[in-house]
């Protein structure tokens, strides 16, 4: 029987995503698929790599890139923006923007990869997520989450995983494993925006590489069965709260 791994990074031509397939393309056992909006030199030129073009705001080039997955054994949704945008002050189309984004988008994507997910056994979703999104972390007392992407973003990502948890629950009797990922403190372009290094600098925090992160997240993938659906890791595979 073969054990051959088929994982798709949804949102991979730079940072984490780019990450991600990089790493995934390197094991011997796994065929490793990525997307982005257009033409990607950085994600072409990783060997043994399937390239789609699929925008996370178009439901057209949704399905037209999932008619070409049959099976699939893992989907990892990545892709997000995120900037420091208060929700007082925000325009509604603002914030809009961000739910379209960050959470329709996946929505689309999971409901378009389904079938391909149902045609093998191993049945992952896993959503790249932070603890911006998290409730309880923002309502604690002195948070640093609350100061740094907070707003829009994390209004986003909080709706995000209670998108995951409600796919968990109409999917566990189908034996799917669903969860949150939080990378940490990432030195991405998102990561690297001025006003979060300036509140790392005061917190003593240095942005980790890229790599680390991700090969931290990808041995919680690993360890993943069943029994760990609708669960939110960090990238060390502690638990975050929801």
């Amino acid at each position: 029987m073969s054990t051959e791994q088929i994982v798709l990074v949804v949102g991979a031509s730079r940072g984490i995503g780019l990450s991600l397939v990089e790493q995934l393309a390197a094991r011997p056992d796994t065929t490793a698929i990525g997307t982005a909006r257009g033409s990607c030199a950085a994600l072409e030129a990783i060997p043994n790599v399937k390239v789609l073009t699929l925008d996370l705001l178009d439901e057209e080039s949704i399905k037209k890139a999932a008619s070409t997955i049959p099976e699939l054994d893992t989907l990892i949704v990545n892709g997000a923006i995120g900037a420091r945008d208060p929700v007082t002050v925000i325009p509604t189309d603002k914030l809009f923007e961000y739910l379209n984004i960050n959470v329709l988008g996946p929505h689309r994507v999971i409901k378009a990869f389904l079938p391909a997910l149902r045609a093998r056994k191993t049945r992952r979703i896993i959503g790249i997520s932070s603890v911006g999104g998290s409730l309880a972390t923002h309502a604690a007392p002195g948070s640093l989450a609350a100061q740094g992407l907070a707003g829009c973003y994390s209004t986003s990502k909080a709706a995000f995983n209670m998108m995951l948890v409600q796919f968990h629950n109409e999917l566990q009797k189908e034996r799917f494993t669903v969860i949150a990922l939080h990378p940490g403190f990432v030195a991405t372009d998102m990561g690297n925006q001025a006003h979060l290094l300036k509140l790392a600098e005061k917190a003593g925090l240095v942005g980790m590489p890229v790599s680390t992160s991700v090969e931290g997240m990808l041995k919680v993938v690993d360890g993943l069965d069943h029994s760990k659906s609708a669960s939110f890791f960090d990238w060390k595979g502690d638990i975050v709260p929801w």
